[in-house]
């Protein structure tokens, strides 16, 4: 009879989408590219946004779509959990891991049907009053009766949860009424390296030799990019020639981040670029990074940001606080205070020891590199499978 220990172990990675423009989507890929070597891996989207899926299928990694639209996702989430089990029964995995919050309900109630282990990831931190504040979905009848049932599958099958950081994980565990012994914090992987970035101006059509400020985030209203534009008008005040760049797909917050640059005055110096691929680019380009989110899981744009060495000014929310080894790599001030905002992005510029703050910084992200992640991801999924009797763990 063939054993874990005989073939390699099979994982299946179940996530809402793989669209181009969510951290999320594109750190799974990142991590299952790099577990190509360890792992017979296929990924199951449950929902129409493929961007990502040729990065997977050209290494010859699968990728099953199980046909459901993301606007139905408050009603298709039985039919999705029930096709995953076809999928499920023809793969025969080891383990199941699940990303997003559809993912992880969809991937944790046919994980409970099958008997199949399952690592389920905290993409956010756990603070729900403020999830439900920021997110209309999460507060709606839908959105609290699909995390009902996510508590009785987790509690049902055999899941452990991997948490992208130290507070996910603490503030995920208590809103849940979960010991920490059921999750473990691996968090997620850049795989950058400084030297392949060349930072470019003119690609975006923004000026050289003005002041840079950059933000790259999707326009949601968790990300307060209507906050960010109204610091930066603060900052003209001291750097009159100063322009704001916004990398970022187009979404809920649009009106809101619209008044704010109507409202300051700074149509001229506030660029709305949508979402880029070359982002990065941008990020090398720039004279300070501007991070505006009023919550996150574990921002990897920000270990990006100190990969290549861009100063790094934000509201000091924990998970930011955690990638920054307690502010120590970046400017930071009280989560919400445009004034403060202003003010830590004028200091990041100014700062007479940028050069020497980037070289630690830089020193500090190299523990978030994807290589170093996805071994830890690897440990805590090969953990997880069910051994049979005499078969070595």
């Amino acid at each position: 009879m063939t054993t874990t220990e005989e073939r390699r172990l099979r994982v299946v990675h179940v996530i809402d989408s793989l669209a181009g423009s969510g951290g999320a989507e594109n750190r799974l890929v990142d991590e299952v590219q790099a577990l190509d070597e360890r792992f017979d891996q296929v990924v199951v989207r449950l929902y129409e946004r493929d961007f990502l899926d040729s990065r997977l299928t050209d290494l010859s990694i699968p990728v099953v779509a199980l046909g459901f639209r993301a606007g139905r996702a408050g009603w298709s989430w039985p039919m999705a959990a029930l096709r995953l089990r076809r999928v499920l029964r023809n793969w025969r995995p080891d383990v199941i891991h699940s990303s997003l919050f559809s993912g992880n309900l969809v991937g944790q109630l046919a994980g409970a049907w099958e008997g199949i282990p399952v690592v389920s990831t905290f993409n956010r931190t756990g603070e729900v009053n403020l999830q439900r504040a920021l997110q209309a979905g999460v507060a709606s009848w839908k959105g609290r009766a699909m995390q009902a049932v996510g508590r009785w599958a987790a509690r049902r099958g055999d899941v452990h949860y991997r948490a992208v950081g130290d507070y996910a994980r603490e503030t995920n565990c208590q809103s849940m009424g979960l010991d920490l012994s059921r999750s473990t914090a691996v968090p997620r992987g850049v795989r950058l390296d400084a030297n392949d970035v060349v930072g470019d101006r003119s690609a975006f059509g923004l000026p050289d030799d003005v002041p840079l400020f950059v933000n790259v985030a999707r326009r949601v209203p968790e990300k307060a990019q209507h906050l960010l534009v109204e610091a930066f008008a603060t900052v003209r005040d001291k750097l009159p020639d100063a322009h704001l760049a916004i990398a970022g797909a187009p979404g809920p917050a649009d009106a809101t981040v619209v008044a704010a640059i109507e409202a300051t005055g700074t149509a001229d110096a506030v660029h709305l670029l949508g979402f880029r691929p070359d982002a990065r680019s941008l990020v090398a380009a720039s004279d300070v990074f501007a991070f505006s989110s009023l919550s996150e899981g574990s921002p990897g744009v920000i270990v990006e940001t100190l990969t290549l060495g861009t100063p790094v000014a934000s509201f000091d929310i924990p998970p930011v606080v955690e990638l920054t080894d307690g502010g120590r790599h970046a400017w930071l001030t009280s989560t919400g205070s445009v004034d403060g905002l202003a003010e830590a992005m004028l200091h990041a510029y100014n700062a007479a020891d940028r050069d020497e703050r980037a070289a630690a910084a830089q020193e500090w992200a190299g523990r978030y590199q994807l290589s170093t992640v996805a071994t830890q991801l690897g440990d805590l999924l090969e953990g997880r499978v069910r051994r049979e009797p005499g078969v070595a763990a």
